[in-house]
């Protein structure tokens, strides 16, 4: 499986609402790097107990996929993600980075506007 099919499985498992789901895709040894807000994680169980917090926290609806560049194993991808939180529809642009190795993501980094409900 490519790196970029790796990636747009992850990506498609978010509006499934599956923490499960989710870090499957993950190597045990992975990090993930969202920005200044959030601390920077290292190894799936950091990640996964991270996961539980965001789907704790509302229901994705879909991570609209808008560019994919590839080269070898690194995937970039622009997208906007839409979730409803407290009941209120939100969406945002994101920007993402993610290595993939062995047909498991090794590294994801995000770059991302604030929310805005809709």
């Amino acid at each position: 499986m490519t790196a970029e099919q790796i990636v747009r499985d992850e990506i498609a498992a978010w509006s499934r609402n599956d923490v499960d789901d989710v870090m499957s895709h993950f190597a045990e040894d992975a990090t993930f790097d969202i920005g200044p807000d959030w601390p920077k994680l290292s190894g799936r169980a950091a990640i996964h107990d991270m996961m539980k917090v965001f789907f704790a926290g509302g229901q994705c609806v879909d991570l609209e996929v808008r560019h994919i560049a590839v080269d070898g194993d690194v995937v970039l991808m622009e997208r906007r993600d839409h979730w409803i939180v407290d009941g209120k529809k939100m969406s945002w642009p994101v920007m993402g980075a993610y290595e993939v190795k062995d047909e498991k993501i090794t590294a994801w980094r995000e770059y991302f506007y604030p929310p805005k409900q809709d």
